[in-house]
């Protein structure tokens, strides 16, 4: 009696104390929730979720379309809440608030813990490290399908544990849905098939026995991801198709991906700072293998315990940490896919590791172990809040609000306005508009006059094409006294500034002002000589 007693004195108070972390990560999530500008993707989540429904709905079978199910999913709630950057936001601050709690879920079923509020909890410690990492903070206040995907992932993961424990088939059917909604949320996130598999080779004994189940889930995936297949595979072997992105080494996706989950990559200061970082996970990675469960711990998570044994459930962290990052470097090697967000839900490997690095430390030693352990955990968490506040209220994302509001206050309506790159165009038809549940309606009238910037990465020789953009520059300027030009990653459309050199030629700059990441100029077209 006195036992049950203090078990669910144990449990009551981990989970208080996971309610009110989940109520504290809330908050610090809605802090400066719009104190940045949407950039080109979030505008462009609003865009593809409000068009004709038809038009979403078909990206599910349209080739190298990504996340169609997260703009089908945003759709209802653009229609209720209007398409605020507050409204586009929220979704991902409260979505991402579900990681907190299925960290803790996945922990209980991989690492040692006794229920308590110590060090030595390393569920709650997961808990704690994931709802303060600064590069989960910083997807979790954009208005993009990537808190999604973490919350997506992770339940994916405790559905295949859960499955793997118990063997019932239900489990199997919620792991099969789970996966198939995070696929059709991120391409990419199909990666954690394979980090399933390797876990399933790792699970000893416990594989001998789900085998069946666990075939039967893999085959089911193979409906859902028919629509997906052909198309990738087409593009895959097929040289002369681009996917945009340049090659980046290996060296390059380990420095970037380090810096992002160590919270360090928008930091202003050294990374050093994040060597005790560096140094936790290792520990956890190295030596968390022999951190055993106490007798207590034992008995108090039974039900819950993933029973293998404890270096083998590091194996499989380490597999989660780093098997995706392997297997995306080697499709890179063939066409370049790497871009670090698209990993993000490799995040919660890192934290657990981190988690356990600690309590390795807490249980390394005497009473000097455990003021270390905690040492090392209030630097940790007072890196990231700082870390998270300087990336929050710093800004890192494209002003595309203030230089379009710049230029709306001030532009006439007999002004010409060319937007380069093009697609701007969406910036501005939102931004000029009420925020309504369609902020594209009629917006033309409010971009008109207005021309695409022009296109010179066409391979064609500097004469040839400075003769090209001289005749095109002619006729987009033509019958205008003044032009507006906002520039935004210019570089990608016109690299070798021609258009740049035109404006510089025949007309005069009456007006600049840079925004980050943002260039916007007030061309008077009195030099410009007719045809």
């Amino acid at each position: 009696m006195a036992m049950a007693e203090q078990k669910g004195t144990q449990g009551g108070g981990e989970r208080i104390g996971l309610l009110l972390l989940i109520l504290a990560a809330f908050a610090w999530r809605l802090a400066g929730l719009t104190e940045q500008s949407l950039w080109r993707d979030e505008v462009d989540v609003i865009w593809l979720a409000i068009r004709p429904l038809r038009e979403t709905v078909s990206m599910f079978i349209s080739p190298a379309q990504n996340g169609p199910l997260y703009f089908l999913l945003m759709r209802p709630w653009f229609a209720l809440a209007g398409t605020s950057e507050y409204a586009l936001r929220y979704t991902s601050a409260l979505i991402s608030l579900l990681a907190i709690g299925l960290i803790w879920q996945v922990a209980r079923r991989l690492l040692p813990g006794n229920g308590q509020l110590t060090l030595a909890n390393t569920p709650l410690l997961a808990a704690l490290l994931l709802a303060l990492n600064p590069y989960q903070l910083w997807y979790s206040q954009e208005g993009k399908m990537y808190s999604l995907v973490v919350v997506l992932t992770l339940t994916s993961t405790w559905a295949w544990l859960e499955a793997m424990r118990t063997g019932r088939r239900w489990r199997w059917l919620v792991y099969l849905a789970v996966t198939s909604i995070s696929i059709y949320t991120h391409l990419l996130s199909a990666l954690i098939l394979p980090v399933h598999l390797l876990w399933f080779a790792l699970a000893h004994p416990l594989h001998r026995r789900r085998w069946k189940g666990y075939l039967l889930a893999l085959s089911g995936f193979v409906l859902p991801y028919l629509p997906l297949i052909w198309w990738q595979w087409h593009y895959l072997t097929t040289l002369d198709y681009q996917t945009g992105y340049a090659f980046t080494p290996f060296a390059d996706v380990v420095r970037v991906l380090l810096l992002d989950h160590a919270g360090a990559a928008l930091a202003q200061h050294t990374i050093y700072w994040i060597v005790p970082v560096v140094f936790l996970v290792l520990g956890g990675l190295l030596v968390g293998a022999s951190e055993g469960e106490s007798a207590a711990e034992t008995e108090f998570l039974t039900k819950t315990r993933f029973l293998v044994a404890p270096a083998l459930r590091v194996g499989m962290l380490a597999v989660w940490l780093l098997g995706p990052v392997l297997l995306l470097y080697a499709v890179s090697t063939i066409k370049p896919l790497f871009v670090d967000r698209y990993l993000i839900w490799i995040g919660p490997a890192f934290v657990l590791l981190l988690a356990l690095g600690l309590r390795v430390v807490h249980n390394s030693g005497g009473r000097l172990a455990r003021i270390g352990a905690g040492a090392l955990l209030l630097f940790v968490v007072g890196l990231w809040l700082v870390n998270g506040w300087q990336q929050t209220v710093t800004p890192n994302k494209t002003q595309l609000r203030e230089a379009i509001t710049f230029v709306a206050e001030q532009r006439q309506p007999d002004q010409l306005l060319v937007l380069q790159i093009p697609h701007t165009h969406y910036a501005w038809r939102y931004y000029t508009s009420d925020f309504g549940s369609n902020p594209f309606s009629d917006s033309e009238a409010r971009l008109s006059p207005w021309a695409e910037g022009l296109w010179t990465q066409n391979g064609l020789p500097d004469a040839q094409a400075r003769a090209e953009v001289d005749s095109s520059m002619r006729r987009m300027t033509a019958g205008f006294a003044e032009a507006w030009v906002i520039l935004v990653e210019a570089g990608s459309w016109d690299g070798r500034r021609l258009m740049d050199s035109w404006l510089d030629e025949y007309a005069s700059l009456a007006q600049q002002q840079t925004f980050q990441g943002v260039e916007v100029r007030r061309y008077r077209l009195d030099k410009t000589v007719e045809e």
